[in-house]
């Protein structure tokens, strides 16, 4: 559905070019329009070539604005899965801890980390605990404020 909103006004053009087009072509192999007839309907094809040119031209450009931003975006976000799992070596969590204090801070309950690592949830609070206390913050909330400050101090 994107990409028909994004070609619609470029399919109307091109669909419109083809009319006048058409229109020309009979108007001339017919001789019963006048000459201004025939300008005037030359004129608005090629006024409608050219703006069909144009759109094409923004869509291109947008696509590749589009794409930039989205190897940024995963860059970025490459960037700070490594700064995090940086931190989380300093703070010497264990591949368990690491995983769940992902998981913290990615948003998850306590519950549903349980279900997704097949565990009790008594298990995940457990982890949680020695996840606040090696990092020295007293909540999940403190935890991804810390990343978040990273974040906003390089910008």
């Amino acid at each position: 559905m994107d990409n028909v909103n994004k070609y619609l006004p470029a399919a109307v053009l091109a669909a419109a070019m083809l009319f006048f087009a058409y229109d020309i072509i009979v108007d001339v192999v017919s001789g019963g329009d006048s000459y201004l007839h025939i300008v005037i309907e030359f004129a608005v094809f090629l006024a409608i070539s050219y703006v069909l040119f144009r759109e094409l031209l923004h869509v291109k450009a947008l696509n590749t604005e589009i794409r930039a931003e989205k190897s940024k975006t995963a860059r970025l976000a490459g960037e700070l899965f490594s700064v995090i799992r940086s931190q989380f070596e300093q703070w010497e969590l264990s591949p368990s801890e690491s995983e769940v204090a992902m998981l913290l801070i990615k948003g998850f309950s306590m519950k549903e980390i349980a279900e997704l690592r097949n565990v009790k949830e008594k298990t995940v609070r457990l982890q949680a605990t020695k996840i606040y206390s090696k990092s020295g913050y007293s909540g999940r909330h403190e935890l991804a404020a810390h990343f978040i400050e990273d974040l906003m101090s390089e910008v």
